[in-house]
């Protein structure tokens, strides 16, 4: 996923009303980037950990190392 499209399923999380976080799922053994912001476990698939993220946090995590243009 590039950091636009994270970027947008971001923002349009946001939208959806401060209940919803968004859901990201990681392989197993792969590692979130340095800083990236804690989620919540959802749960464990064969295919890997899905977790829930805070929008916010994800775009300020964006935005501090200049991922993304604003």
């Amino acid at each position: 996923m590039t950091p636009e499209q994270l970027y947008k399923d971001a923002c349009e999380a946001k939208e959806k009303g401060a209940h919803v976080g968004m859901s990201l799922v990681f392989q197993r053994g792969q590692k979130r980037p340095p800083g990236f912001p804690r989620g919540e476990l959802l749960c464990e698939t064969e295919l890997g950990n899905v977790y829930s993220f805070d929008p916010d946090r994800v775009i300020s995590w964006l935005k501090k190392h200049n991922l993304i243009a604003t």
